[in-house]
């Protein structure tokens, strides 16, 4: 226990994790941590924290009154790599001003200009409809593609843009600056500036919109009608219908002094006392919100309040706002798929609560707790359809994760043994595996002496996780587990290992039906990996100076790989 606690106190909260989504990759298959709803099934990582080495492990329980571990860990997504639409791969060169467009299927390239630094670029979910940044002439280029060809269009966007929310409509996008992406820089113009673009093919549109204090998340509305703008001070809600021109949209504040919280109190039987006179910390009222979710049908936001206990229910229609006090501080919260529900996870109890919306805001005897006795789990991620949740911490080296069932009113809970400890995990989209990215010890696993659990602690790797069978698989690997992607269908996952020095160069295609993996080797340190779903053919991007994808059958694991998108491009194999 000592061990563990000068791990965590030694260990720094800052490190993230970084995720890499190729839009066409399944929405619901996303790596998830501390309530990041990253819509993808691809990931990739910054450097490990430190995980504790074979002499200090331990599978018993945790005392989390004694232990002071760091937050959950948050993910992020980047839009500077090859995305896939329908059937084509789009890829964009900000050194020569040119786009990529890559057949998936005959493997043929059409190259086309864009504007000046076409850098971050994304896909229309469903289509071949590519929007492109051009951070160096403040445009943005959206690109439609059918076997006829490749027609442009071009509208201007906000200075700085480094990022692209679009509706899952396909109609509507959102481009602003967001500060956390890597090298984000602000030399001149607003925090507060964000560009909407109207996506039609009679003509594409695009009028800009001032919104609260620097755009930290993008939500839609599942109809695609709205979005929500989450920024640090509030809530700036776009009703597409309405805007007509450039127009400032005022925040819905979660700082509100008027909300009126329901404070839950446990008793020693698990009793819930609910109090509506009760009047929560003055420190409730003020704190950010960190993570805000929005149910589906757009009417109501819920927030986490970084390092309480609080949530915030807010009213989207009537910008009413309801507190809940949990009594301990809140380390993840999801809204369920169908929206009908929140899980919030009480970390320093163990603890999961499941919240009815919007009745369990007001009426705290519909609150159902669900105790996970014995277990540490701070995060929790919900499979595509909502009837299972996986359990576990990214913030202590335990090598375990619990299983609930949310199909019936008792939850049960099944504890996972893992091998390793939880750095990350993707539900399939059928939501009947998953797969999980392992932290490792530091030092090197082929070190003279040590023994087999010192070997696997200190080697990269990833487990695989069949729902029905409880049964989990591991899978050490040669280098760390860059980004991965799971397939529409959830039958295949494909994993990226790169470790320039020792010459690793390698996907890892996997089953997961039945859980056999390929290596494939490849010519080129890999870069990025999407799933392309009119051709069921993954890509595997490259490093090459030349410009190199592979293109692999999921079914079959036929591949070919395509040199040279600039200049005399070929196939290889």
């Amino acid at each position: 226990m000592a061990r563990l606690l000068l791990w965590a106190l030694r260990m720094s909260p800052s490190w993230k994790y970084l995720l890499t989504v190729p839009l066409l990759v399944v929405a619901s298959a996303a790596l998830h941590a501390c309530g990041a709803d990253a819509a993808g099934g691809a990931g990739s990582y910054d450097p490990e924290p430190p995980v504790r080495d074979a002499a200090a492990r331990t599978d018993a329980a945790v005392d989390s009154s004694v232990i002071v571990p760091p937050p959950e860990v948050e993910e992020r997504r980047t839009f500077q790599t090859p995305q896939a639409g329908g059937r084509w791969v789009y890829v964009a060169n900000p050194t020569r001003d040119t786009v990529a467009v890559i057949d998936s299927r005959t493997l043929a390239i059409e190259t086309l200009e864009a504007g000046d630094g076409p850098t971050y670029l994304a896909t229309v979910p469903g289509r071949d409809t590519a929007l492109v940044v051009n951070v160096n002439s403040n445009t943005l280029t959206i690109l439609r593609t059918t076997e006829r060809g490749t027609v442009r269009s071009n509208v201007p966007v906000v200075p700085g843009a480094n990022a692209i929310a679009i509706a899952p409509d396909g109609r509507h996008a959102v481009i602003y600056f967001d500060a956390s992406v890597r090298g984000a820089t602000v030399n001149t113009g607003s925090f507060q500036d964000l560009t909407l673009v109207t996506l039609d093919e009679a003509g594409d549109s695009a009028v800009q919109l001032s919104v609260g204090f620097r755009t930290l998340d993008v939500l839609f509305s599942a109809d695609g009608a709205s979005a929500f703008v989450v920024t640090e001070d509030g809530i700036s809600i776009l009703r597409f219908r309405e805007i007509t021109g450039p127009t400032l949209v005022p925040n819905i504040s979660l700082e509100a002094t008027s909300i009126v919280p329901v404070t839950m109190d446990g008793g020693a039987d698990g009793s819930v006392d609910a109090s509506a006179d009760a009047s929560p910390d003055a420190a409730d009222l003020t704190a950010p919100a960190r993570d805000v979710s929005i149910t589906p049908d757009g009417r109501y936001a819920v927030a986490r309040v970084e390092g309480t206990g609080t949530l915030r229910l807010v009213d989207l229609n009537t910008r009413a706002i309801t507190a809940l006090d949990l009594g301990s501080a809140v380390t993840d919260l999801d809204i369920a798929p169908s929206g009908a529900y929140a899980l919030a996870v009480l970390r320093a109890r163990s603890e999961v609560v499941r919240i009815p919306l919007p009745m369990g805001f007001t009426d705290a005897t519909t609150l159902r707790r669900t105790a996970v006795t014995g277990e540490f789990v701070g995060s929790v991620t919900l499979s595509p359809e909502g009837s299972r949740a996986l359990l576990y911490t990214t913030a202590l080296p335990l090598e375990r994760m619990t299983l609930m069932d949310l199909t019936t009113e008792a939850a049960p809970l099944t504890i996972v043994r893992l091998r390793k400890p939880v750095r990350a995990m993707a539900f399939a989209p059928d939501g009947r595996t998953a797969l999980v990215v392992h932290a490792r010890t530091p030092g090197d696993p082929a070190q003279a002496g040590i023994d087999l659990e010192t070997q696997i602690d200190r080697s990269y790797g990833y487990s695989l996780f069949d729902v029905a069978t409880r049964f989990a698989k591991l899978q050490l690997t040669p280098a760390e587990v860059g980004p991965f992607a799971i397939v529409p269908d959830g039958s295949a996952s494909f994993v990226l290992l790169r470790d320039d020095a020792r010459l690793v160069a390698q996907a890892q295609r996997v089953s997961m039906r039945n859980f056999v993996i390929d290596t494939i080797q490849l010519g080129s340190p890999p870069l990025s990996v999407g799933a392309v779903p009119g051709t069921a053919r993954a890509f595997i991007g490259q490093d090459h100076p030349e410009g190199r994808i592979t293109f692999v059958d999921w079914n079959t694991g036929a591949l070919q790989s395509l040199t040279g998108f600039e200049l005399n491009s070929r196939v290889v194999d």
